[in-house]
C-alpha cells in the first residue's frame, strides 16, 4: 500500500455511531471516503451529498474499489458484512461489540485468521485521554488491589436489541483486561427490564490476583464514565467524560511509625483529543502495517473474543445467580 496517497475507505452504516464516524473520516487527511452504504437511502443520498462523497451503488463492486471498510451497521448483520467484506478487503474497522454472540465471534476469528484480516475493533475508551495517561500509571506491571467501573446512562433509542452487556459493560471488560490482563473468576448480578438486562455488577478475579468491579447501567439518569483503581500506596480517579484523572498519594513512607500519613492530591494533565480521531488514525496505521499483527493499544479479535467470552460468563452468571469460574484457561489476552 503506497502511504504517499490517501487510504481508499468506504462506510457501511450511516446510523447515529456511522455519522460520527463519517464526520471524522471526512476530516483525515490520510483517507478518502470513497462511498457510503446504508439501508436507508434517502440518508444515504443525504449525507453523500453533504460530505462530497458517492452513495453506494452496487456494494460488492463497490468494495473492490477501496482499502479498507469501516462497519457501523446494527450488531446483529456484522458478521454476515464481514463475510462479504472479506471477499474484497483484508481491512476492516468494526463497531463494538464484533458480533452479538460468542460463536459468531469465533467465526469472525476464524474468518479473520484464515484470510489474514486485519480486524479492529471499536472499543474506544481505550483511545480516551484519560487511558492513556491511566495506562501509563497503572499498567500490568503495576500493584493493583482493586479497579472499580462504572458506565451509566439512560439508553432509549440506540440498540434496543442488545443488553447492558454488550452495550455498555463490554467497554470495561476490555478495558479491565487490557489494564489487568486474564480473568480466571467471575460473579455477577443484574435486573432485567423488557427481557433484557438493564442493570449489572459484576466481579471479575484476574490470574495476577487484583479485582475489578464493573456497575453497566442503562436506565440511569445520569451518564457516567468512571474508573478508580486502589494500590498500596495510591489511588487513582478518572472520569472518562470530564477528562480528568487524579493521584492520591502517601506523603511519608510507611515504615514511619511515629509520623502520622497523609495525601497529597495531584491532579494529572490530560489532552483533550477526540477518541475517535485517535481510533480511527490507529486503524490507518494498522492497515498500512507490514503484517496483521495488531499494535498493542489496538483491539483486534482476540480482544474481542476475550472480551465477548467474558461478557457470556457474566450473562450465565445473571442468569443463575452462581458464581462462575472462567475455565481451566484464563480468559484474556
Amino acid at each position: 500500500m503506497n502511504e504517499s496517497q490517501p487510504l481508499k475507505v468506504g462506510l457501511i452504516g450511516v446510523g447515529k455511531m456511522g455519522r460520527n464516524h463519517l464526520r471524522v473520516l471526512s476530516y483525515m487527511k490520510p483517507v478518502q471516503v470513497v462511498f457510503i452504504h446504508d439501508n436507508n437511502k434517502d440518508t444515504e443520498l443525504q449525507l453523500a451529498a453533504e460530505y462530497g462523497t458517492r452513495a453506494a451503488g452496487n456494494l460488492e463492486e463497490d468494495l473492490a474499489g477501496v482499502d479498507a471498510v469501516v462497519l457501523a451497521t446494527p450488531t446483529s448483520t456484522h458478521l454476515e458484512y464481514i463475510e462479504l467484506i472479506s471477499r474484497y478487503v483484508s481491512n476492516i474497522f468494526v463497531e463494538k461489540p464484533l458480533t452479538d454472540s460468542l460463536e459468531s465471534t469465533r467465526a469472525a476469528a476464524r474468518l479473520a485468521r484464515e484470510k489474514n484480516l486485519r480486524i479492529q475493533v471499536g472499543f474506544i475508551e481505550r483511545f480516551n485521554p484519560v487511558v492513556t495517561e491511566l495506562v501509563k500509571i497503572v499498567g500490568r506491571s503495576t500493584e493493583v488491589v482493586n479497579m472499580d467501573l462504572t458506565r451509566t446512562d439512560k439508553v432509549l433509542d440506540r440498540n434496543l436489541d442488545v443488553d447492558v452487556v454488550l452495550d455498555l459493560m463490554v467497554h470495561d471488560l476490555d478495558l479491565a483486561l487490557y489494564l489487568r490482563g486474564p480473568v480466571e473468576h467471575v460473579q455477577a448480578f443484574g435486573q432485567a427490564r423488557d427481557g433484557l438486562t438493564a442493570l449489572a455488577h459484576a466481579v471479575l478475579v484476574h490470574t495476577n490476583g487484583s479485582i475489578s468491579r464493573i456497575m453497566a447501567s442503562k436506565i440511569t439518569e445520569k451518564r457516567i464514565r468512571q474508573i478508580s483503581v486502589t494500590c498500596p500506596d495510591l489511588f487513582v480517579e478518572a472520569d472518562l467524560l470530564q477528562k480528568e484523572l487524579v493521584l492520591h498519594r502517601k506523603t511519608v513512607e510507611q515504615r514511619y511509625a511515629d509520623v502520622s500519613l497523609a495525601s497529597v492530591r495531584e491532579a494529572v494533565f490530560v489532552r483533550h483529543e477526540e477518541a475517535l480521531l485517535a481510533q480511527l488514525l490507529a486503524f490507518v496505521g494498522y492497515c498500512r502495517g507490514s503484517d496483521c499483527v495488531a499494535p498493542a493499544h489496538v483491539p483486534d479479535v482476540g480482544a474481542a473474543l476475550a472480551s465477548m467470552e467474558l461478557a457470556e460468563l457474566i450473562r450465565e452468571s445473571i442468569s443463575h445467580n452462581a458464581s462462575i469460574p472462567s475455565s481451566l484457561n484464563p480468559i484474556g489476552f
